[in-house]
């Protein structure tokens, strides 16, 4: 994985472009050290896949349609737990 920091080209364009976007993000998506999360970097090999996965998950995610992020966030954890998925 390549993080923030060590990225270089499109993966460096992809992640400064996502990052612009944290703002307006619950502060529990903003790791301590600054660096993308973890299952942002495990994309990170893939710079076009990332951009295009996660442009999809902020258009759905995030526009003005969407539910509130509290509500989404219950419906993962009802929908985790009935799967017997710790994520």
């Amino acid at each position: 994985m390549i993080g923030v920091r060590e990225a270089e080209g499109a993966l460096k364009e992809v992640y400064l472009k996502m990052g612009a976007n944290m703002s307006s993000r619950p502060s529990v998506y903003r790791t301590p050290n600054g660096d993308a999360p973890n299952i942002v970097k495990s994309h990170s090999l893939k710079p076009e896949g990332l951009r295009l996965a996660f442009g999809l998950s902020t258009a759905i995610h995030w526009s003005d349609k969407s539910l509130l992020w509290s509500k989404r966030e219950m419906i993962n954890t009802v929908t985790s737990q009935a799967n017997d998925c710790f994520y």
